[in-house]
């Protein structure tokens, strides 16, 4: 019993603490955490007054805290910010601006919770923005202020640029953003900007954009973004609309509700919601009604949390009308009816329509639509006809059937055509019979016919002869006059009146005429022809030919035409959109009968064939050019004019241009602009400052015309598209800059460069100080630099000492400055020492001493030693040593004379070396120490020797020299040395006249002003042996002109120079015995002159040849003269004037082709000094073709025609009768003179006289060689011998029959 009471005790007892223990197990199961580092800070390295930001996040539980110290202490500054993560768990360390060295430290993370703490460190290091490496990050472009409307997208640019390229990231109110944290929302693109797409309330903030690189770290300038909310109450932009449908139809209602918020759209019937309310849609909703039998209106209700609005649409529900009655008829005319009815309809209708045709089978209603009322006069019917009648009525559902049709007829009218196939036929002396057929308009019965006749067409018709015919369209007319030509019309008439005439045909009373021809018509037609085509009055008239009349206009020529019998003929040979009157007469051999009227043809136009007029060109602004024009003349329009097409290029000379600059995406290089009206257009989007050639062509609707002359048009200046390029700075001492600079591309040049400016500006802590100073460098000639290598540079003084400034450069225009280059940033040098106080003197013939003071210091300026620099002035460079501060002098030994030394010494301090003091020495002169060193002989002859020759060392001149003595002898004889006296600048010589194998002795001496200085050893030469069969030999006188003569010789080959000299009437003339012959000008008519040749194998100089010549007579004094005829041909006539010809041989005619170069005659000889050997050489016999003509080279003067006697005239390009020469065709487009050659008859020799040259002529203008067809050359080689051949067979066979 104890023992079961025990154990229902323990189970009550237990379940307490089961529950404590379970307790403690579930708590257990929630561990803590220390901290842990999700995200540590990195060193970084910023730019004085800068900004950075370590950031440092950690995790753990419970949820850390994050804090920031500096040397273990919490950072307490103005300009040291913690921003904590809206989240927690994390702080960003944000330090601005930057001082150095105060902020450069360690600064460290701490994270701590109940369960532990830790820390990291990061370090700091800052460096000024003048020490700032060349790769440290610059931002180029930053954020600006933007504002977006919430779920636009927003963009907030950033470029930068560094050395390795930079690493871009951005910060939102000071803490980093991280765009994987968005769902895509949020995305930095390649080009460092930050995009953020369905923009929200939340995303509004300050942005900046960080660059970082392992050179430092650069922030940009904070840029705000405003997220703009809207809030608009509904509105309907698509209200329903109420509709009228037959029974059963169906229909669709839309209705379109806006706002923001966007409002939610539902439609209700009463009070009953058709829409349910978990499927209502947002902004939109269309109501689909099917099979509606009863009308009703239907509610559309748009609602947001701005309000509620309403609108409705009623359906109603109609039937079609019902028919009409049947229309009467109460009034009828010829060309109208007008008709009743009744509506038929208890309902409204809107309109009635009426439907009505001729009452035969191929024709179709015609329908008169919108008619109100119930009675309406139908027009515009065709007189004497039967017509069906309908009408139907319409609702606003539709049109209803159409009543019962209604007959009538529209009464009778005068016929509206006059009579056809009027033709007239003389069938006796006086009568002739006239027919005709029926009008294609009778509007009625044709009660009868008129016939007018008469001689005076030009009588009113009041006076003609009028002959009556009923029931008949054949008539007779008879009492004619014979030989007399009628004019004939015929109209018929009924009961109502007379229809219009037909058009006048014309017969003459001439028995066997032929009849006016019928159906006179054109055909084909085209701008330069008309065809006409015709049918005979009568068949077999016997006609011969015809005759056909045309003229250009009513007041134009009239051009008559005779052709065979035909039925058609082409009229061509016409001008372009014209108007021509033409008529027809047949011809038989009784004679010609009447012509039929005039028709009026116009032809088709065609293109333009003259181009627009006076174009004019002008720049409209740098990138447009306004071109202006005239018309083609009215003549060569050939029709109305469609338009013009204007054509642009950029010139070809400026291609290199182009490539050099490119194009950028608004400009264009060529094109072509439509106008269709108008005379000038705006010629836009072309390159700035740019050479333009410019075409203009008129337009028709068949095309387009020729093109004018380009015309040459530059667009105007503009500023400058770019800076300067290779900007760059050197720092010459502590107050002055030297800036140097390439020039524009020429593509961005955009003008002529005036000049460029130079800013300069004082940095302090990365900002500048004061108001930029400009230094202007203005070209001497305002140019466009087309080489795009010109260098320029300026140096700027003044500045102060160890100071930073930043240098830019920008070029101008006319138009203003250009963009400026990057900003250089450089540090002068700190201040220097001005100039020591210099002495030098000479202390002994080759030695001098220099002495020097200290020079005045600044205030704490140390003397840290000297700098001298000392040499000859004119060899470079100096030499230079560098003095402790206490040494004040040094002696320069070897120092040479006859020179001046210069002498520059500079104190130097911490900032560098200073101010140069400089002295000049001079040394005076002294005869030469040394002499000049000869070279090995070169180029020896037999007769002559080169030699040459190097100055005197540079340390034995002793001065200047002013000349050289050349001494030489032949070796071993005992005679005095020929001296020569040689100019300084000399270094070689030639000595000539020397005996073939002979030694000489040669040496040579330098002289200064004071003197010579020794000779050079002596230096043999020895000339080779003479072969007396290499020697210029058989000199004579080739030809003699009245002022020239050509002296020749024989001379074998030879690669060295052979002097030689011709002596005439106290003048000499050097010739090369290699060139074979000279030609000796100058001379005087009719004279004798002796020439003495002296060549350098006679060592003694004496004359070893001698000829003799006489120039010519005065002879073809007077110049021959151009006639040029005035006709078709323009051929070109030479006229000569009267020569006495018994002592002349032979005439030559001489054509010489001229060679421009910009308006002038280059290289033009006279007549007298052409070499007659080589001009007679190409002389041409008859018998060579043209082609071979044209082949011989048209650029030398040729000889073109040959006379035994002299004409007193001759055509060029004619096969002149006393002409033994072939004339060369001429070249087109290719100037020419000419002049007549004469060869005398001599006893000695050739002798020749020639007249001045003629006048300049042009080829193309009055030139036209009548050229002989290369093809008959050809066929006279071919037939030829075949006839030959055929002759002898014919001998042959002559003489065999003969024997026989």
């Amino acid at each position: 019993m104890a023992a079961g009471s025990a154990s229902s005790v323990s189970l009550p007892a237990l379940l307490p603490v089961g529950t404590l223990l379970l307790s403690l197990l579930l708590s257990g199961s929630h561990a803590l955490a220390a901290p842990r580092f999700t995200k540590v800070p990195i060193d970084q390295i910023g730019v004085s007054g800068g900004v950075v930001s370590f950031v440092c996040q950690a995790t753990g539980d419970p949820k850390p805290r994050v804090s920031w110290n500096k040397k273990g202490k919490k950072v307490n500054s103005q300009r040291i910010e913690t921003i904590e993560f809206d989240e927690g768990a994390g702080a960003v360390l944000r330090i601005q601006p930057l001082r150095a060295p105060r902020d450069e430290n360690i600064y460290e993370c701490v994270a701590e919770n109940s369960e532990g703490e830790i820390t990291v460190n990061a370090k700091l290091s800052i460096i000024r923005e003048d020490l700032l490496p060349s790769g440290f990050p610059n931002i180029d472009m930053g954020p600006q202020l933007k504002v977006v409307e919430r779920t636009r997208t927003a963009t907030m640019l950033c470029a930068a640029s560094g050395n390795p390229d930079p690493e871009i990231t951005w910060y939102k109110d000071f803490l980093p953003i991280d765009p994987n944290a968005s769902n895509g929302r949020i995305k930095q693109l390649r080009s460092g900007a930050l995009q953020i797409e369905n923009s929200e309330e939340t995303d509004q903030g300050k942005y900046e954009c960080v660059a970082s690189n392992v050179e430092g770290v650069r922030y940009s300038s904070p840029a705000n973004l405003y997220v703009r909310v809207r809030r608009v109450s509904p509105r309907f932009s698509i209200t329903p609309t109420s509709q009228e449908i037959m029974p059963g139809g169906s229909v669709n209602i839309t209705c379109v509700a806006v706002g923001s918020p966007m409002p939610y759209v539902k439609w209700m019937l009463h009070t009953e919601d058709l829409t349910p309310e978990d499927e209502m849609p947002v902004g939109r909703n269309v109501l689909v009604l099917d099979s509606v039998r009863e009308s009703a209106n239907y509610t559309c209700v748009a609602m947001s949390s701005l309000g509620i609005i309403e609108a409705t649409a009623q359906i109603t529900v109609k039937s079609l009308p019902k028919p009409p009655g049947t229309p009467e008829v109460t009034e009828t005319t010829a060309t109208s009816v007008t008709i009743t009815w009744d509506s038929g309809n208890p309902d409204p209708v809107t309109h009635y329509i009426i439907q009505y045709r001729a009452k035969s089978p191929e024709s179709k209603f015609e329908t008169m639509d919108g008619i109100t009322t119930t009675r309406y006069s139908i027009g515009g019917l065709y007189p004497n006809t039967e017509y069906e009648i309908r009408v139907s009525a319409f609702n606003t559902i539709g049109q209803g059937p159409p009543s019962e049709p209604v007959e009538t007829r529209t009464g009778e009218q005068a016929p509206a055509s006059p009579p056809r196939n009027v033709k007239a036929r003389i069938i006796s002396q006086n009568t002739m019979m006239v027919r005709w057929e029926e009008p294609e308009e009778p509007n009625g019965q044709i009660k009868g016919y008129r016939v007018y006749y008469t001689m005076d067409d030009s009588q009113p018709m009041a006076h003609w002869q009028i002959h009556n015919v009923q029931d008949s369209m054949i008539t007779t007319i008879q009492s004619l006059v014979p030989s007399e030509t009628y004019t004939i019309k015929v109209l018929a008439f009924t009961s109502v009146g007379d229809g219009p005439f037909s058009e006048p045909i014309h017969v003459k009373v001439l028995q066997g005429v032929p009849g006016q021809p019928n159906k006179f018509q054109v055909g084909a037609v085209s701008d330069t022809s008309i065809e006409l085509t015709w049918e005979p009055a009568y068949e077999r008239e016997g006609i011969i030919s015809y005759n056909l009349h045309c003229k250009e206009g009513s007041p134009g020529i009239l051009i008559k035409k005779t052709f065979g019998p035909t039925s058609s003929y082409v009229v061509d040979g016409l001008r372009p959109n014209t108007e021509y009157l033409l008529s027809l007469a047949a011809i038989s051999n009784k004679g010609v009968g009447a012509f039929t009227n005039d028709i009026t043809q116009k032809t088709l136009q065609a293109k333009p064939s003259a181009p627009p007029q006076d174009i004019k060109c002008a720049p409209s602004s740098s990138t447009s050019l306004l071109v202006a024009w005239r018309p083609p003349p009215v003549e060569s329009q050939n029709g109305a004019l469609a338009g013009y097409t204007v054509r642009y290029q950029v010139e070809a000379a400026a291609g290199s241009v182009e490539s050099a600059a490119g194009t950028a995406d608004n400009e264009e290089t060529s094109g072509e602009v439509s106008v269709p009206s108008g005379e000038q257009v705006l010629l836009p989007r072309l390159e700035k400052w740019t050479q333009y050639r410019i075409s203009v062509a008129a337009l028709t609707h068949m095309g387009s015309g020729p093109e004018s002359e380009l015309l040459s048009c530059r667009t105007d200046e503009d500023v400058p598209g770019a800076p300067p390029r290779r900007v760059d700075v050197d720092v010459l001492n502590s107050t002055a800059l030297k800036v140097m600079w390439r020039s524009l591309a020429p593509g961005k040049q955009h003008g002529q460069i005036r000049g460029y400016q130079v800013h300069y500006v004082r940095v302090e802590n990365g900002e500048s100080r004061g108001l930029p100073l400009i230094k202007d460098v203005m070209l001497a000639d305002a140019q466009w630099e087309m080489d795009d290598t010109a260098d320029y540079e300026m140096v700027i003084g003044g500045l102060k000492p160890d100071t930073t400034y930043s240098i830019t450069v920008a070029a101008y225009t006319t138009k203003g400055d250009g963009a400026r280059s990057k900003p250089k940033l450089v540090v002068t040098k700190g201040a220097v020492p001005g100039p020591p106080y210099l002495s030098v003197a000479q202390d002994s013939e080759t030695s001098a001493v220099v002495r020097w003071d200290p020079p005045d210091l600044l205030n704490g300026m140390d003397l840290q030693g000297y700098r001298l620099q000392f040499g000859r002035k004119d060899i470079a460079p100096l030499a230079t040593l560098e003095f402790d501060p206490q040494e004040r002098h040094y002696s320069v030994g070897s120092i040479h004379r006859g020179t001046t030394y210069l002498f520059k010494i500079s104190a130097k301090s911490r900032g560098g070396f200073g101010e140069e003091e400089a002295m000049e020495l001079s040394v005076p002169e002294n005869t030469p120490g040394g002499y000049p060193h000869i070279n090995a002989p070169s180029n020896v002859t037999c007769c002559s020797a080169q030699l040459s020759w190097a100055p005197p060392v540079l340390a034995e001149r002793n001065g200047a020299i002013t000349e050289y003595t050349l001494a030489y002898k032949e070796a071993g004889s005992g005679a005095p040395p020929r001296e020569l006296r040689l100019a300084p600048g000399l270094s070689s010589i030639v000595l000539n006249s020397l005996k073939p194998d002979s030694a000489y002795d040669v040496k040579i001496r330098a002289h200064t002003s004071v003197g010579p200085g020794p000779y050079s050893p002596p230096i043999q030469y020895r000339t080779v042996a003479f072969e007396p069969t290499d020697v210029p030999k058989n000199f004579t006188v080739r030809w003699a002109t009245k002022t020239t003569v050509m002296v020749a010789w024989k001379f074998s080959e030879s690669r060295s120079p052979y002097k030689c000299t011709i002596e005439y009437s106290r003048q000499k003339m050097d010739i090369d015995a290699r060139q074979l012959k000279a030609l000796v000008l100058g001379l005087r008519p009719n004279s004798t002159y002796e020439f003495r040749v002296t060549c350098m194998e006679r060592s003694d100089g004496g004359t070893r040849h001698r000829v003799a010549a006489r120039t010519a007579p005065l002879v073809l004094d007077k110049k021959p003269r151009l006639e040029i005829d005035v006709d078709p041909d323009s051929a070109l006539t030479i006229s000569f004037p009267p020569v006495e010809s018994k002592d002349i041989k032979n005439f030559y005619l001489v054509a010489v082709p001229l060679k421009r170069t910009t308006g002038t005659v280059k290289n033009l000889k006279t007549p007298d000094e052409m070499d007659m050997d080589e001009l007679l050489r190409e002389v041409i016999p008859r018998h060579r073709s043209r082609r071979q003509l044209a082949q011989q080279d048209q650029r030398k003067p040729y000889v073109m025609a040959c006379f035994r006697h002299l004409p007193t005239s001759y055509m060029v390009g004619s096969e002149h009768r006393h002409s033994s020469c072939e004339n060369k065709p001429l070249e087109p487009g290719q100037e020419y003179v000419f002049f007549l050659l004469a060869e005398l008859n001599t006893t000695s020799g050739k002798m020749f006289a020639t007249s001045p040259y003629t006048d300049t002529v042009l080829t193309p203008e009055v030139v036209d060689v009548r050229q002989v067809e290369t093809g008959a050359d050809g066929l006279i080689w071919v037939v030829g011998p075949v006839l030959a051949v055929v002759f002898i067979i014919c001998i042959v066979i002559a003489i065999l029959l003969y024997k026989k």
